[in-house]
C-alpha cells in the first residue's frame, strides 16, 4: 500500500484528473485514515477582477437557479472552494501541484502516529475530521489521508456518515467566530470555567443566516441561550432559520437602511455582536448596527477579501468598534479547534448541530466532479457534494 488513487488539480484552469500519488505516512500526533467520504464546502473568498469575470460572471448577474442553495448569495463573488483550487490554485499554490481536493473527511483509522492518545482513538475507529486546505496529504479526494488527531472526532450515532460530513468545517468556523479571541470572544460552555456572562440578555446579529456558517452560528447561539438572535436572510427561509434558533429574520432584499432600522427596533442601542457570513467587501452596514454608546465587534467570515468601511456613515461610535477576521485553518488556533472537535460528537448527538443538504458522487470520478465544479463556476449552485471514495 505505497501508492493510491487520487483526484487532483494537475494543471491550473484545466480539468482535474485521476492520478496516482504516494500514500502519506502519519507523523507525530497524526492518524492515517482510509477515506470513505470526502466533502466539498463552499468558501467565500476574493479574487481579482479578471478572474472574477472568468469564474463567476454568471453569479455577478444573479443568474442563479437553486433557491435553497442561494438564499444567502449577495451580488458579489461567492465561490466553491475547489473551483478556485482548480482554476487559480487557491490555498494550494501553483508550485505545489498536483493538488488534492476536499477537506471534510469521514473514514476509518488504519494507522496511528507517535504520541496519539490510544484512550481516545484506536485503529478501526470511524472518525470525521478536517484536513488542511494547503496540504494535499490531509485532503479527502484520495484513498488515504493523514489527519491531525486534534482535529478529528468519533462519528456520531444520531446522523448518517454523509450527514456527519456536512458538520465539520463550517461549524468550526462559526464556533471560532463566536467564542474565540479571534472572533467575538463570548465565553464558551466548553471552557469549563464559571462565568457571569448573561447569555439571555445578549443580542447578536448574523448576516447571511441561510449560509452554512450562518446556520451553524444560529444553532450555536441558541445552544448557549442567547436571548435575541437576529439574522438577515431570505424571507422564504424564515421558518427553517427560526427552527434552528433565530428569534427574528429580517429580509435581506430590502435596502440596508431599512435593515438597520429594523435591527435597532429589535435590539435598541445595545448590540455588541455581529457576524457577517456574506461575501461583501463593504462592512459599513454591519458596523452601523452596532451600539453607538458601547464598543461592539463585527466578525466578517470572508477573510480573504479586502474590506472597506465608510467611517462617515457608521454613526457616532463613541467607544469605537472592533473589526476581527480570521482564516479557518485549525493549525492557527489549535487549542480552540481541539476543544471544538473533542465535543463535536456529543454536540451532534444532542441535536445542537444539524446537517446541511448534500448530494453524492460515487467514486473518484473525475468527469462527474469536473461537471460539478463547472456547475458551481457557472452559477448553477447545486448542493454541496459528498464524494464516496470507498
Amino acid at each position: 500500500m505505497s501508492v493510491q488513487k487520487a483526484i487532483a488539480v494537475v494543471e491550473l484552469a484545466q480539468p482535474i484528473r485521476l492520478i496516482e500519488r504516494p500514500v502519506p505516512k502519519p507523523g507525530p500526533g497524526e492518524v492515517l485514515v482510509k477515506v470513505s467520504i470526502a466533502g466539498r464546502e463552499y468558501l467565500y473568498c476574493y479574487v481579482n477582477p479578471n478572474l472574477r469575470s472568468r469564474l463567476i460572471g454568471v453569479v455577478e448577474q444573479k443568474n442563479v437557479t437553486d433557491p435553497l442553495a442561494n438564499s444567502f448569495v449577495p451580488p458579489h463573488a461567492v465561490n466553491p472552494h475547489d473551483v478556485l483550487v482548480r482554476e487559480i490554485g487557491y490555498f494550494v499554490g501553483k508550485d505545489n501541484l498536483p493538488g488534492v481536493l476536499a477537506i471534510d473527511i469521514v473514514g476509518e483509522i488504519i494507522q496511528l502516529g507517535q504520541n496519539v492518545d490510544n484512550d481516545n482513538f484506536k485503529i478501526g475507529d470511524r472518525v470525521m475530521g478536517q484536513g488542511d486546505p494547503s496540504v494535499s496529504d490531509t485532503k479527502g479526494s484520495q484513498e488515504y489521508a493523514v489527519l491531525d488527531a486534534d482535529f478529528i472526532a468519533h462519528l456520531p450515532s444520531a446522523v448518517s456518515p454523509d450527514q456527519a460530513d456536512t458538520i465539520i468545517l463550517n461549524p468550526l468556523t462559526s464556533y471560532v467566530a463566536l467564542f474565540s479571541p479571534l472572533g467575538l470572544d463570548i465565553p464558551s460552555p466548553l471552557d469549563g470555567a464559571k462565568t457571569d456572562f448573561d447569555y439571555h440578555r445578549t443580542s447578536i446579529v448574523i448576516i447571511g443566516g441561510s449560509s452554512a456558517c450562518g446556520r451553524f452560528a444560529i444553532q450555536l447561539s441558541k445552544w448557549v441561550g442567547m436571548g435575541t438572535v437576529v439574522t438577515v436572510a431570505g424571507k422564504h427561509g424564515e421558518s427553517v432559520l427560526k427552527s434552528l434558533g433565530a428569534t427574528h429574520v429580517i429580509d435581506r432584499s430590502i435596502p440596508d437602511e431599512d435593515i438597520q432600522r429594523q435591527v435597532r427596533n429589535i435590539v435598541g442601542d445595545d448590540l455588541l455582536y455581529v457576524i457577517d457570513c456574506n461575501n461583501r467587501a463593504d462592512h459599513t452596514p454591519g458596523i452601523r448596527m452596532l451600539s453607538n454608546a458601547k464598543k461592539g465587534t463585527i466578525v466578517p467570515l470572508a477573510a480573504a477579501r479586502p474590506n472597506t468601511v465608510d467611517e462617515a456613515k457608521i454613526g457616532p461610535k463613541q467607544q469605537g468598534y472592533n473589526f476581527k477576521k480570521f482564516v479557518c485553518r485549525p493549525v492557527l488556533f489549535r487549542e480552540t479547534a481541539a476543544q471544538f472537535y473533542k465535543a463535536l460528537t456529543q454536540l451532534i448527538d444532542h441535536g445542537v448541530l444539524k446537517p446541511t443538504p448534500f448530494q453524492v458522487i460515487e467514486g473518484l470520478d473525475a468527469d462527474k466532479i469536473n461537471a460539478q465544479l463547472d456547475r458551481w463556476r457557472d452559477g448553477q449552485w447545486p448542493p454541496r457534494v459528498n464524494i464516496h471514495v470507498s
